[in-house]
């Protein structure tokens, strides 16, 4: 997340996503990491508004010293055990990015999926392609990465919203729910997978 991007639509639409999830109770013990670009840039109000968009409370907000310049150290600082947004500029890196602080990267993704039943859910961007091509992108990646992994994407034309997670039964209750909000328009937007690593 970047600072010239808080308060776009995109934020109402994840924290209406995450309303629904932590209300169906389907989010356990859920915090959020802004992934800030620009960290050096958020002031205590910005936070205060990225807590008010995604509709969770101020202490679920995973606060960083470390900027993304230093990742590992960065990622040391997610002491946070249970479920956990990351709300990257771009999304996961699927190759050899430009600017890495826009992105996650998979080895990120497994180490924080090293609780066995966390559900990790990242934001992704989508440019120049359909974003169901992208999140099959995404999800071919990370099975070079993580073992006995599988998600549930919310799919839009040109955003995703990717849940990742060891346990199957979470990940339906997921699915299940977005598809009960969406009725019809479901099978446009919600798709659930099993990757498995070779």
């Amino acid at each position: 997340m970047n600072l010239c991007f808080l308060g776009d639509a995109l934020d109402h639409w994840k924290g209406s996503l995450f309303e629904l999830l932590q209300r169906s109770d389907l989010l356990c013990d859920f915090a959020v990491d802004p992934l800030a670009s620009d960290l050096k840039s958020w002031q205590t109000e910005n936070f205060e508004v990225f807590a008010r968009l995604l509709r969770v409370e101020q202490h679920q907000i995973v606060f960083h010293h470390a900027s993304l310049d230093n990742r590992e150290e960065y990622f040391r600082e997610i002491r946070h055990k249970g479920d956990l947004f990351l709300d990257p500029d771009t999304g996961v890196a699927t190759g050899r990015v430009k600017e890495k602080s826009q992105y996650v990267t998979p080895e990120e993704v497994r180490l924080l999926l090293n609780q066995s039943d966390r559900m990790l859910a990242v934001y992704q961007h989508v440019r120049a392609k359909a974003t169901s091509e992208r999140v099959n992108e995404v999800g071919l990646c990370l099975q070079q990465a993580i073992s006995n992994l599988h998600w549930v994407s919310y799919e839009s034309a040109n955003v995703a919203m990717i849940f990742f997670s060891h346990s199957t039964p979470r990940l339906g209750q997921v699915a299940g729910a977005l598809r009960k909000f969406l009725g019809s328009a479901a099978s446009r937007r919600v798709r659930i997978c099993k990757c498995e690593a070779h």
